[in-house]
């Protein structure tokens, strides 16, 4: 089967799931075009009047192949409300479609066409898996620019490693009931690497600079989680470059759980999510 049409069928299969998210995350979503591509605007009915002049961007995972911001909906609708806050959720090319950092690209050029607008202290990122590595990755090449820095980013279960490497990525094997690596990654971080080799610190950010000036991160994992290595050891650089992090791991919880509608943990862990935001905003 090709990428298009596995995207394709995966695309089908979050229908249920964003139809849900819908229903219980009532909101307004407008088409916003930013550097040639139609974002997707999420205004929660319940924004707080506080965070009216905020905006949360939100770059969705998918193991760099797969999903959209309409497919990802079940996550940024959740974030929106949990938070009280807009989201823009990014349209970036996936691998199949152009190679690494065709996507880094694209998350680069919409964070500095937003900072025209917003100061950079009322921007944050957020992202779950690819997604999570990307923003990494994009803020790595906005600090070496020079570019001001968001309030914050928040990586839930981010691919930091497109190589596979660490411990849980051989203990979690078969215990995460939504990824595996030889089964349902290797192919695809090949693909996102292109010719580039898969330590690359482009595509796999874990090997680039962790160095003052990144934001505050929160980071998020689970105990059945595959990529919980990703997530310890991007959290032990942090520490190293005194980057203010916190870490949150969730017992018997797997990857990106948080989009599991109905799960009193993903409950919890929105929670989680909107008290470091508006901490990182100055809200609360």
């Amino acid at each position: 089967m090709s990428y298009e049409d596995a995207f394709a069928a995966m695309a089908a299969g979050t229908d249920e799931a964003v139809a849900n998210a819908l229903e219980l995350f009532p909101s307004e979503i407008q088409t916003i075009s930013i550097d040639g591509a139609d974002h997707l605007l999420i205004t929660p009915q319940n924004l707080d009047p506080g965070l009216a002049n905020h905006l949360l961007i939100h770059v969705h995972g998918g193991a760099h192949v797969f999903f959209s911001p309409e497919t990802a909906l079940n996550s940024s609708l959740a974030a929106a409300h949990a938070v009280g806050a807009r989201i823009l959720s990014v349209r970036y090319p996936l691998a199949w479609k152009a190679k690494f950092p065709a996507s880094r690209d694209r998350v680069v050029a919409v964070y500095r066409h937003l900072l025209q607008d917003y100061p950079a202290n009322q921007l944050a990122f957020y992202g779950g898996s690819a997604g999570g590595g990307l923003i990494l990755s994009s803020l790595q090449h906005l600090l070496a620019e020079g570019t001001d820095m968001p309030a914050a980013a928040l990586l839930l279960s981010p691919w930091v490693d497109v190589s596979g490497t660490g411990d849980s990525y051989a203990v979690m094997s078969g215990h995460d009931p939504v990824i595996d690596y030889p089964v349902s990654l290797a192919s695809a971080a090949r693909e996102y690497a292109g010719t580039l080799p898969l330590t690359n610190p482009g595509p796999s950010p874990i090997y680039g600079p962790i160095e003052s000036g990144l934001p505050r991160i929160l980071l998020t994992s689970g105990t059945r989680d595959l990529f919980l290595s990703d997530v310890a050891r991007l959290q032990r650089r942090l520490i190293d470059a005194k980057i203010p992090v916190e870490l949150i791991i969730y017992e018997g919880m797997w990857h990106v759980f948080q989009t599991s509608t109905g799960l009193p943990e993903s409950s919890t862990a929105w929670r989680d999510f909107a008290r470091f935001l508006r901490t990182a905003w100055a809200i609360d």
